[in-house]
């Protein structure tokens, strides 16, 4: 180890290799609780600082663990899957290229935050949307696609959105689309399939390569935004929330983005403070209290809330499809588009009385909620991370989970969009949580016409130990016994790998072929996404 450090000092300069207990604290906090050894942090600047990089790892045979910006909140923050890693923080490497307007692309590494090409576009009157996330402005884009991760907006599948990208593999050479290395860069950004195998995908949930370049697909920003919230009536079943949900997403695709499905509960967390000294001896906020909360906030059982995108004349006719599939089982049914919430808040504050303080909350969070589906990147769904637990910082920092003490593993199924399982996955899930002392907030987003997924928080004190280890052994038991039923995440939690691995052996098997012949030393984060090699 000493020898690598040494010449990682040689190859990136003294600046950018640290060592040291309190300088690697910040990279050990996890808002799961969980913990790893890091052995030390080297912070390249370019993909040929990324090669020497490797080239030193692979001569000493030294584990690495890439990442963006270290905000993977929720799934393991900056941890890798195995112990004793040498972290490679790639969040200085924070280039925007190839950006055209006609094809309406852009190039970003993987330092590149929703904030940096928020501000990129905004320079330039761009009228593209950022596929922004709940985790917040300081996220990583880069790593979100890789993630396969989702939002709301028209190109909600993030990886989808992915044209091309570049990778320093584990010997040090960089793999480049073919189309790119045949001379037709325009045609490797128009045109993400290439000719030949599809090896980009490789390189998604996986560790064969640390990536250090990827181009992305925007969406044009629409001429109308307008979102959709709808209070379904007590004593209306989800199922039939379920069957609605899909029959907007088959009448109106193209012009509905993604649609949340959210119990009360859920709803409840964005817009009340966490009612702690109410708190019953199990840990659970007591039904009687989130019946009060319930009425006192108009929030029904489940609410469905999505967003329209498209022309005046196109987001009406989709707005008169919606009206008619939902409206029968809503008891409230609204369309709203940003000025209008910013209308409704300037009238509360002139309004007297505890009402008026209270439209005016709904009304801000509505606001701003708006602002993320209109794609422009804000902490509004990162405040979940806070409640019941964490300190928000009392100046202007950006909230960081982690930093701030919060706790949260999310738990991220795979649903298939039919009534009878919604219902049997809710049921398991809401029993489970319960079970280990955890609030039940369930949200349901729809992928396609054919599948949702469920993004449930468990949210604890990550200052007590006994809570840390309730949500943790909760996590477990949802993925295994989630399993049995037919419910698998999407992705899951650096502690979650070797589950995730132990199970579909053909699958596996084959990964770690591949993994042998791109890596044989195993020194790409080893253990994430594939079986730890033996000893």
């Amino acid at each position: 180890m000493d020898e690598a450090l040494r010449a990682w000092r040689a190859a990136l300069g003294e600046d950018a290799v640290v060592v040291g207990e309190q300088a690697l604290s910040p990279y050990r906090r996890c808002t799961s609780g969980a913990t790893r050894s890091v052995r030390a942090l080297l912070r390249p600047r370019g993909t040929q600082e990324v090669v020497r990089t490797v080239e030193v790892a692979r001569r000493f045979g030294v584990p690495l663990h890439p990442i963006s910006t270290g905000h993977n909140w929720g799934y393991g923050t900056a941890l890798a899957a195995a112990e004793d890693a040498v972290i490679v923080d790639l969040s200085a490497m924070r280039a925007i290229g190839d950006f055209d307007e006609q094809l309406g692309v852009v190039s970003v590494e993987p330092g590149v935050t929703q904030a940096q090409l928020a501000a990129f576009l905004a320079e330039r009157n761009a009228p593209f949307l950022v596929p922004v996330t709940g985790a917040g402005p300081s996220c990583s884009l880069l790593a979100n696609a890789l993630e396969r991760g989702y939002g709301i907006t028209p190109i909600s599948d993030h990886a989808a959105a992915i044209m091309g990208l570049e990778a320093v593999l584990a010997d040090g050479t960089l793999y480049r689309p073919v189309l790119a290395d045949l001379g037709a860069e325009q045609a490797a950004q128009a045109f993400r399939w290439g000719i030949g195998p599809y090896l980009n995908g490789l390189f998604l949930q996986s560790s064969f390569g640390i990536v250090t370049r990827m181009t992305l697909a925007l969406a044009r920003r629409p001429q109308v935004v307008r979102a959709f919230v709808a209070s379904v009536r007590e004593g209306e079943a989800l199922e039939r929330a379920v069957e609605a949900v899909r029959a907007v997403l088959r009448a109106v695709p193209g012009t509905v983005g993604g649609i949340n499905l959210m119990n009360a509960r859920r709803v409840l967390a964005m817009s009340v403070s966490y009612p702690a000294g109410r708190v019953g001896p199990d840990g659970l906020i007591p039904e009687e209290v989130i019946a009060e909360l319930k009425r006192e906030r108009d929030v029904a059982e489940w609410t469905v809330y999505g967003t329209l995108y498209g022309t005046r004349r196109s987001v009406a006719a989709a707005q008169r499809e919606v009206r008619r599939l939902l409206g029968p089982l809503a008891r409230r049914l609204l369309f709203v588009s940003r000025p209008m919430a910013s209308r409704l808040h300037v009238l509360a504050t002139w309004l007297p009385g505890r009402w008026a303080a209270r439209l005016a909350a709904a009304a801000r969070l509505l606001a701003s909620s708006l602002q993320l589906v209109e794609g422009e990147p804000n902490e509004t769904a990162l405040a979940l991370a806070y409640w019941g637990g964490g300190k928000r910082p009392a100046d202007d920092r950006p909230l960081d989970p982690a930093r701030d003490g919060c706790g949260l593993i999310w738990y991220s199924p795979l649903v298939p969009m039919r009534p009878d399982t919604v219902r049997r996955y809710v049921d398991f899930v809401v029993a489970t949580l319960r079970r280990h002392g955890v609030e039940p907030l369930v949200t349901l987003t729809s992928l396609s016409e054919r599948c949702f997924d469920s993004s449930v928080p468990l949210l604890f004190d990550r200052s007590s130990a006994s809570a840390t280890e309730r949500a943790q052994r909760c996590y477990l038991e949802l993925l295994e016994s989630g399993r049995r039923l037919g419910f698998v995440p999407y992705r899951v939690h650096v502690d979650g790998m070797p589950w995730l691995t132990g199970h579909a052996s053909a699958h596996w098997e084959l990964a770690a072929r591949l993994k042998s012949a791109l890596d044989p030393q195993g020194i790409l984060s080893p253990g994430r996404y594939g079986r730890l090699p033996a000893g």
